[in-house]
């Protein structure tokens, strides 16, 4: 099996006779940086991995861990195969303590393994059902407690959150973290690097600091409120981040919930707004973006700020993912036609607005809401079932 990301899509678009170009053009990127990712010269973010997967016909989880359930592994070398006959041969008590074992080896500290899965969702799902009781919103800082972590506040310069792996491990939060919601995330995100048994380093920060940032450079110009804002998880090249990212959609929002929730209804923005407040308790665009990755052939979602894309979450379809918003869209008409209040404005667009694969006279259902306190506009797309 290829054991890197950049080999995992070269080997990938290979198989499918795709040339580099064509590639970059089904994900709306330019050649370069399709060659710059097979080379290893520059690593793709969350987001990015995400339309590569599409196009290249795998998984997210496969481009960033390599493992794919529904293909028979690559042969192992050599050392790897003794040793897993020699794992092979063990009682499933011994695998626990083999793994709690090369834990200490490699870091010094002492783990106690409860199971052994290869997916942080896998992981997540364990302790919904035997730790948490499926219990809705899920008490994060109980897990925590549950765990042996302790959790501190802070004023600190890193990042949102920060974890020390030590025999008595401990979280500590940025005080400044401005909405419980984001402080929940981060939370969730620690405990995931936590839990997954092979994050060995000895501390994790979450979403770092980037003070260079154009929200964060406002900040210092006094053009919004004292809020600093840590480096998105979606735009990370991290991949141990980007595990503990899938670790906390999985937990916080199970998908058995969000199926019957919102996937088997047509639901409005307002209501995944009350969902996201009062049932999960995680911010708007974090529920957005775990419906997406559940129901990628239904749903993407863009957030713009000054006309312009700044993140997006893309499903199956080509999701333009840059530049200027179109002005036919609602999202555009909030920056034409600024709200003083938070609102909400819907209604069918012409698709070509925000896909690069839209076809002559299709449509799609856009529902943008505006936040006034930040400037931006959050626009969940959805295609008809």
């Amino acid at each position: 099996m290829p054991n890197s990301i950049n080999e995992r899509i070269k080997n990938r678009r290979k198989e499918l006779h795709m040339s580099q170009a064509d590639l970059a053009n089904q994900v709306g990127l330019k050649p370069p940086a399709i060659s710059q990712y097979e080379s290893g010269a520059r690593r793709p973010s969350y987001e990015a991995l995400r339309k590569l997967s599409f196009a290249l016909k795998v998984s997210t989880e496969y481009l960033v861990s390599g493992i794919n359930t529904e293909q028979t592994q690559s042969p192992l070398e050599h050392d790897d195969r003794v040793m897993l006959r020699i794992v092979n041969s063990l009682s499933q008590q011994n695998k626990e303590k083999l793994v709690e074992y090369a834990t200490f080896l490699a870091t010094g500290r002492k783990v106690k393994i409860d199971a052994l899965f290869e997916t942080p969702s896998e992981y997540a799902k364990y302790y919904l059902e035997e730790k948490i009781e499926h219990s809705l919103p899920i008490d994060i800082y109980r897990l925590a407690k549950d765990l042996g972590i302790r959790i501190f506040e802070d004023d600190l310069d890193e990042g949102e959150g920060i974890l020390i792996q030590i025999d008595h491990p401990i979280i500590l939060l940025d005080r400044k973290i401005p909405y419980e919601t984001r402080r929940k995330f981060t939370l969730a995100l620690l405990i995931g690097h936590y839990i997954l048994p092979w994050h060995l380093k000895s501390s994790y920060i979450s979403r770092k600091y980037d003070k260079n940032t154009k929200h964060n450079e406002e900040i210092k110009q006094g053009k919004h409120e004292e809020t600093l804002f840590g480096h998105s998880t979606l735009l990370t090249e991290e991949v141990e981040e980007m595990e503990a990212n899938q670790f906390a959609f999985n937990l916080l929002m199970p998908a058995k919930d969000l199926k019957s929730d919102i996937i088997d209804k047509n639901d409005t923005m307002e209501k995944l707004k009350e969902l996201a407040d009062k049932k999960y308790n995680v911010s708007l665009f974090v529920l957005l973006n775990r419906l997406v990755d559940f129901a990628d052939e239904i749903y993407s979602v863009v957030q713009s700020q000054d006309s312009k894309i700044i993140k997006s979450f893309p499903g199956k379809r080509s999701l333009i993912s840059f530049g200027e918003i179109d002005s036919r869209s609602k999202a555009a008409s909030f920056f034409n036609n600024p709200s003083v209040k938070e609102e909400i404005r819907k209604g069918e667009v012409p698709a070509s607005c925000w896909f690069n694969d839209a076809v002559e006279n299709e449509m799609v259902f856009e529902q943008s809401i505006f936040n006034p306190k930040m400037g931006r506009v959050l626009t969940l797309l959805t295609f008809k079932k």
